[in-house]
């Protein structure tokens, strides 16, 4: 999915369960887990830079135990869910590589047939790598007595999958039953399918739901949540509510990279640059993330200081090949908005074709048209756009493309309705919203 709800990563980075340790990416959706019971720091004075010191910490402790236990593979099943932890928080893929190896090594001491099976599962649908996620999740069920706790899971990961996949029915139907049987666990991404399927009041109301079922012992999940109510309200146009919740979402975990860089976005939807730019600027230093350096190049050329500009789109630029070279699957969706955005086209429209043929629901379709746009190739992008638009699939930026390849082709009637339904979405809505 793409960065604006946060990230498919993220879903099940933080992870959704209450049962089970579990947490993912960024990026890319899910709320930080209710991982198990364990002392956490009050809300109050909690930070994202304290919250990865603890996490090291607690790394650093399983690895110790891991050397000294070399035919344990449970240890290194907990290890590697705390560095799934990490990579969730930090989206660098050094941490994503840790976590690959640490899945290796643990699978090539366990019994076959067993072995870490969920956290594989996690892990290979955090980086997009949805085949393989099914195989672990298929293996999970072939097991005698499978764990309550990990087909719970497993139907979670696979309703997910089908979100990516654009399968719309059939995944509400699995996460509406979920969220009725386990909210803990389902509540919050049945709030962001509903979010992506045009229907925005009824996931700020399971969002709600969520924040209020979260203890204030968990400052991540309900920094996570918060920021989720910011970016539907960003979605609707409605800024000041969406800083509001921003604000807050800061006020639970000060600090976090992935609220600073919404907040950013929100003072440059409301042309206040110089705020946005101290903002993208900071973490460009702290989190050095090559989507960061696209939003502050963005604004640099916008700003009159293209030599700027140009040297940070290089350097996203080399940091995204390096990501596509190591994890294609998750770095390709990602990567695509930065040659959207800044060139060349032929760039753009290979990783969207590629990004589509991975995970073809509606982000992807639209992603995929833009890029057959850019390429002057109108018909292919409206044929695209169109069946987004047969499915459940809503936001602002489907009507966007829609209207653009309808006026590409001088469908003059046609781009007037996808403007005003545009409109109806987001008032507000800006093309250059979505431009990363």
């Amino acid at each position: 999915m793409d960065r604006k709800t946060i990230l498919v990563s993220a879903v099940l980075a933080f992870g959704v369960s209450a049962l089970v340790s579990r947490i993912d990416l960024r990026g890319e959706t899910s709320p930080p887990s209710r991982v198990a019971p364990r002392a956490a720091a009050p809300a109050t004075g909690a930070s994202y830079a304290s919250l990865l010191a603890e996490l090291d910490q607690r790394i650093d402790g399983l690895q110790t135990r891991a050397n000294s236990r070399p035919g344990d593979w449970l240890t290194r099943m907990h290890l590697g869910s705390a560095l799934l932890e990490r990579a969730g928080l930090t989206n660098q893929m050094g941490d994503f590589a840790r976590v690959q190896a640490v899945l290796d090594d643990a699978f090539s001491i366990a019994p076959a047939g067993s072995g870490p099976l969920l956290l594989a599962a996690r892990f290979n649908y955090s980086i997009h790598r949805l085949g393989a996620a099914e195989e672990y999740l298929a293996m999970i069920e072939r097991r005698a007595v499978p764990r309550r706790d990990d087909q719970l899971m497993a139907r979670v990961l696979r309703a997910e999958i089908a979100v990516q996949r654009g399968e719309y029915e059939g995944a509400l139907a699995e996460l509406t039953a979920l969220a009725a049987a386990a909210p803990v666990v389902a509540t919050a991404e049945l709030a962001l399918y509903h979010a992506k399927t045009g229907k925005p009041g009824e996931a700020e109301a399971l969002l709600e739901d969520a924040l209020r079922s979260t203890g204030t012992n968990d400052p991540r999940r309900r920094a996570w949540i918060k920021l989720q109510l910011g970016i539907v309200a960003m979605e609707r146009g409605e800024l000041g509510i969406a800083l509001k919740h921003l604000q807050e979402a800061d006020a639970e975990l000060a600090g976090w990279w992935l609220v600073q860089e919404h907040i950013a976005e929100i003072h440059n939807r409301r042309d206040r640059h110089a705020e946005a730019i101290a903002i993208y600027e900071e973490l460009v230093r702290t989190a050095d993330l090559p989507q960061h350096m696209d939003a502050l190049a963005a604004l640099y050329r916008h700003t009159g200081e293209p030599q700027r500009a140009e040297e940070l789109i290089a350097r996203a630029a080399a940091r995204w090949d390096e990501q596509l070279a190591r994890f294609p699957e998750s770095a390709m969706g990602h990567a695509l908005h930065h040659y959207l955005q800044f060139g060349p086209p032929e760039r753009a429209l290979a990783l969207a074709q590629a990004n589509h043929v991975a995970r073809p629901g509606g982000d992807a379709q639209v992603s995929l048209a833009q890029a057959y746009l850019q390429a002057g190739q109108a018909a292919e992008a409206l044929a695209l756009v169109e069946k987004a638009l047969a499915s459940p699939y809503r936001t602002a930026r489907l009507h966007d493309i829609a209207a653009k390849a309808h006026t590409a082709l001088g469908h003059t009637a046609a781009a007037e309705e996808q403007m005003s339904l545009l409109l109806a979405v987001n008032p507000r809505y800006s093309s250059d919203d979505h431009s990363h």
